[in-house]
Formats: structure tokens, C-alpha cells, sequence
């Protein structure tokens, strides 16, 4: 098989899941009549169209799926084999590839990385958006780092730390606007409202104190599925919001941001998560992020704030999430 028959290939599958010739050449850093040229010699040397360029977005045409996914499997093991040279030497080098969602990505891998760096220089990091998607196989990369749980799949899970939740605003807010002395004072606030990969919005924050459990149906004028987005009124003090301890130890430390409602448990805290292809477990390389992301989190959980609170205990997971996410592998999802 010939270096450019296996270039269509990886083109072949990129316009597949891109939806595009364009965002596949966008993501690849090629020029779009690349990818047009080489599928078009892959489908001229097959005698068969691949891909239905009428749909939008692309996909294959019926007789090319099976195709395309058993592509996507060659790609993969080629990957691995070319990595596998660079392990030989058990020594942590070559690259991994790292997909993580906007909490890990905004909130702990920019720390993360440079201390990784610093450990090992001779592995080299490739950190894509995981956006929607939280099943490894499609995101085509080693690992995938996230907070929440990732639905069931062919991979290996870690939990590298449980979170606690916060229900957090700015001094001024709460100045302006008084604390609540109860969960269902909340109801009086707008709050930051997170949507979830899957589409659902989490209006219903549920506490506990004693054995007692309280749920509240919060409200708020903006919803948005990226913690950063939330993040802007949030410290502008416009909003309240609910959020993993582990993302704002910085904005505790300097009063930027004041909990309340200590007194009671937030449930269903998201832990950070990590999923690992299996086939790559044991490589020097992955397995040197594995403990090193393992070992970085411990740190962070024990130094979580505020402190002198009980300790951070696994988070059930939730009704919509058993609902919609634990009946098996499905479209993409966290």
C-alpha cells in the first residue's frame, strides 16, 4: 500500500467525521483541493464512490460505511505502530495525544502541562478540543481528560480526583443581593446555567445536611455548554453560579469568589476523569501522563479550598445522566 493511498485514507475518514472537505483540511493543515484530489484518486482506484457529496454534512455513501470505519481501525493501529518504535527504549518519549473538555482544558491542563514538560521533555503533547464528544474512538486521540463521568466504551477509565460543588458569586453580588441562608433561596437568584454535551440543561441543584435532602429549580438568562463562557458575568457579579472546586482554588485565594452554603452538600459533584485507549496503558509515554496527571490531581484535591470542610466523598452520578448517558455507547456525549 502506497504512502499516498494511506494519506487518502486518513483524508477519506476526516471529511467523514468533519463533515467537510474544508473542516477536514482545516483540522489536517492542508489545503482543501488536497482532500478533494485524494479522495477523488482513492474512489477512481476503487471504482466506487465513497463518500455522498449531496448530504451535508458529508457522509459515506451505504456501501462505503463498513469501509470507512475499517479505515479508521488501519489508521489507528498505524499510529500505534509508529509509536511503538519510540517506546522500545522504555524511556518516556514520543507523542501523545490528549482531547479534554473546556473545564481540564481551561482550568487545569495549563498548569499541568508545563510541570509534564518540565519532568519530560522528550514527549511531545498534541492537546485537541474534545467539544460534544466524550467517546475516545471517535476522538481518535490516547486519552481523554474531563470532568464528569464518560459513558460506557472500550477503554480504560481512571478517576483522578472526586470535586466538591460550589455555589459561588462575587462579594459585590452577594452585597448587593444577600446570601441565601437555604438551597431554595436560590430560586430568588439568576444563576450561570450549564449544559451538559448531551443537551441537558442543569437547572435542578439538589443538596443534602443531615440526612436531608433539598432541590432547588434555579433560573438565569444564559446557558452555555463551556465554563469559561459562564465565568464572565459570573466575576462580573452578575450572576451566581455552581462550579467544581477544583477549578477556582485561584478566585478562593484571592476573594474573588465567596461560597456559600457550606453547611450542606451540593450532589452529584462530576470527578475529574481520564479515559486511556487500553491497547496504550503499558506505553512508557502514556503511562508517564497516567501517574503524572494522577499525581498532580492528589495534589490539587488535597489543597482544595476552603478548607476545614468535610471530606470530598464519589459523587453518585445523577437521574438524567443514568437516563440518557449509562444504557451504552451512543452519540457523542460526557
Amino acid at each position: 500500500m502506497g504512502i499516498h493511498k494511506l494519506r487518502g485514507l486518513e483524508y477519506l475518514v476526516a471529511a467523514v467525521d468533519d463533515g467537510s472537505f474544508s473542516a477536514a483540511a482545516r483540522r489536517l493543515g492542508v489545503a482543501t483541493p488536497s482532500v478533494h484530489r485524494l479522495v477523488q484518486a482513492l474512489e477512481a482506484e476503487l471504482g466506487v464512490a465513497l463518500i455522498d457529496r449531496s448530504a451535508q454534512p458529508l457522509r459515506p455513501t451505504p456501501y462505503a460505511m463498513g469501509y470507512v470505519e475499517r479505515a479508521r481501525g488501519l489508521l489507528a493501529e498505524l499510529r500505534e505502530l509508529d509509536a511503538s518504535l519510540q517506546d522500545q527504549s522504555q524511556a518516556p518519549r514520543g507523542t501523545i495525544s490528549l482531547a479534554a473538555d473546556s473545564v481540564a482544558r481551561e482550568y487545569l491542563l495549563p498548569t499541568m502541562v508545563s510541570a509534564f514538560h518540565a519532568r519530560f521533555p522528550d514527549i511531545e503533547i498534541h492537546i485537541m478540543e474534545a467539544g460534544s464528544v466524550r467517546d475516545l474512538a471517535r476522538l481518535g486521540t490516547d486519552l481523554l481528560m474531563q470532568s464528569g463521568w464518560p459513558p460506557p466504551q472500550d477503554a480504560v477509565l481512571r478517576t483522578l480526583a472526586e470535586s466538591r460543588w460550589l455555589v459561588v458569586a462575587t462579594p459585590t453580588y452577594w452585597t448587593r443581593h444577600g446570601q441565601p441562608l437555604q438551597p431554595s433561596d436560590l430560586a430568588q437568584h439568576r444563576c450561570a446555567l450549564y449544559r451538559t454535551p448531551f443537551g441537558e440543561v442543569l437547572r435542578r441543584w439538589v443538596f443534602q445536611r443531615d440526612g436531608q435532602k433539598e432541590a432547588v429549580d434555579v433560573e438565569g438568562w444564559l446557558v452555555s455548554d463551556n465554563r469559561s463562557v459562564l465565568d464572565g458575568p459570573l466575576l462580573a457579579g452578575q450572576v451566581v453560579a455552581r462550579v467544581n472546586d477544583l477549578s477556582i482554588r485561584s478566585k478562593l485565594a484571592d476573594g474573588s469568589l465567596q461560597p456559600v452554603l457550606l453547611d450542606w452538600t451540593g450532589l452529584h459533584a462530576p470527578p475529574i476523569s481520564l479515559v486511556v485507549k487500553r491497547s496504550l496503558t503499558r506505553q512508557p509515554r502514556v503511562r508517564a501522563w497516567i501517574d503524572f496527571a494522577a499525581e498532580q490531581a492528589k495534589q490539587l484535591a488535597q489543597e482544595r479550598l476552603p478548607g476545614g470542610l468535610p471530606p470530598v466523598r464519589p459523587s453518585e452520578r445523577p437521574d438524567w445522566w443514568r437516563r440518557r448517558v449509562s444504557a451504552g455507547p451512543r452519540s457523542p456525549g460526557r
